[in-house]
């Protein structure tokens, strides 16, 4: 099981994205503030991959890479450096991160660039475990996926859900009100919300989060294809997404969530 640690001063940031890779079936995700509570962790146990945010107050992510980069003990263990505008460049640099994202990117794509280091990787140097038997899977990390509106935002938490290929409901409960959004193997098939089902219950219901802090959500999986006999959502997440994005910039809200009133 590969083992990560991810660096982000931003504590918000850092539980989306934590969140976003357990999601995506990576158990093992450790998660530090600063570069020197970071570097604290890894004497005690060595990542497989770090994902470090340039802009790191004490110890920077360029700073942080090269100083792995010169541990023999840390042979092998890939860097992922976030950068944002303004931060310096990594081109002079002797000692590289393995690949360096740059701008304001969302979480599904660094979710995949971690994705692709990590099966680029070489094994760990350490004494290899034997393979795990057939009957043992490992646990649903979305078990786990659970939290504040206030930390996470319904976009990011239904794009982390539909990346891991997911089955199950997602519940939303608000002050409001409760919301279900019903996965199929990653896609969104049905959602329910003020007795409004489908399409028009999936906007709503993101356009009644929108700003809300006091509500929580948590996933609870189900087998491959039981999750729903009702297929009532036919397009894909993205443009469900960006449907009530637009919805949103031509201030068409209000009228989603008449509803509600």
């Amino acid at each position: 099981m590969p083992r990560i640690l991810l660096i982000d001063p931003d504590r918000r940031a850092l539980a989306v994205l934590q969140a976003a890779l357990r999601a995506a079936d990576f158990h093992d995700v450790a998660a530090a503030t600063s570069g020197s509570f970071a570097l604290t962790m890894l004497e005690r146990n060595r990542p497989d991959l770090i994902v470090s945010r340039a802009g790191v107050p004490d110890i920077d992510g360029y700073e942080l890479c090269a100083i792995v980069r010169k541990d023999p003990s840390m042979t092998g263990v890939r860097f992922l450096l976030l950068a944002s505008p303004g931060d310096a460049s990594d081109a002079m640099l002797e000692d590289k991160p393995d690949q360096t994202l740059a701008g304001d990117l969302p979480i599904p794509t660094i979710v995949s660039e971690v994705t692709s280091l990590l099966r680029g990787s070489a094994a760990p140097a350490a004494i290899p475990s034997p393979p795990p038997a057939p009957s043992a899977a490992p646990p649903d990390a979305t078990h786990g996926l659970r939290g504040s509106l206030g930390v996470m935002d319904l976009p990011d938490i239904t794009q982390a859900i539909a990346l891991g290929n997911k089955t199950g409901q997602l519940v939303v409960t608000l002050p409001s009100g409760r919301g279900v959004i019903v996965f199929d193997r990653g896609r969104v098939v049905h959602a329910e919300f003020f007795g409004l089902i489908g399409e028009i219950a999936f906007a709503t219901l993101l356009v009644a989060t929108q700003g809300e802090a006091q509500g929580n959500f948590v996933f609870n999986p189900l087998e491959a294809g039981a999750a729903t006999t009702t297929k009532t959502i036919h397009r894909d997440l993205k443009q469900l997404l960006l449907s009530v994005a637009a919805e949103l910039d031509e201030g068409r809200a209000d009228a989603a969530v008449a509803p509600l009133s």
